[in-house]
């Protein structure tokens, strides 16, 4: 890959370069370059992982997830550490919101069992039918974590009644 050519390739989910790679394919390195305020030929060289000149910094990543308003690198480098990006949501405010989380961990934790016993229908988890179950159980891992976002957002202080004195009664 030359310096001045961003490809797309077989992308990988838990590298954070390749998953810059791939915010820049989409966004246009030469706009990103001029929001940026950076010479073209220097943010393709930062968004070729494979390119040792430039380097992609964490300043970088953060301005580019910002302006792309893409968490692709931010989900790469939370997977690459053994861990999940899970995006909160903004506000809740009822409990139809509570239900509908409950029932979409439901849905995704049956469509992650059905993968694992579709799987083993064979007798053989292969390593495609395994990465197939992580994506499926990663999922449904998110959809906890959102679960756990939307129950604290309902919570409220409630400050307890004195007791009356004994001087009053």
């Amino acid at each position: 890959m030359n310096k001045h050519t961003l490809k797309r390739e077989s992308l990988s989910c838990s590298d954070p370069l390749y998953a810059a790679h791939a915010l820049g394919h989409d966004y246009g390195v030469d706009k990103l370059a001029k929001d940026l305020f950076q010479q073209p030929g220097v943010m393709y060289n930062k968004l070729n992982p494979e390119n040792d000149s430039n380097h992609l910094y964490l300043r970088d990543a953060i301005h580019l997830t910002e302006l792309a308003d893409d968490d692709r690198i931010l989900s790469a480098w939370c997977h690459s550490r053994g861990g999940v990006f899970v995006k909160l949501p903004e506000s809740v405010n009822c409990d139809e919101e509570l239900s509908d989380q409950l029932l979409l961990i439901s849905e995704q934790m049956g469509i992650a069992l059905a993968e694992i016993r579709d799987s083993r229908a064979d007798g053989v988890i292969t390593p495609d039918e395994f990465e197939c179950i992580s994506r499926e159980l990663t999922k449904t891992v998110r959809e906890v974590l959102s679960l756990k976002a939307v129950v604290s957002s309902q919570v409220r202080t409630v400050h307890p009644i004195p007791a009356k004195s004994a001087q009053h009664e």
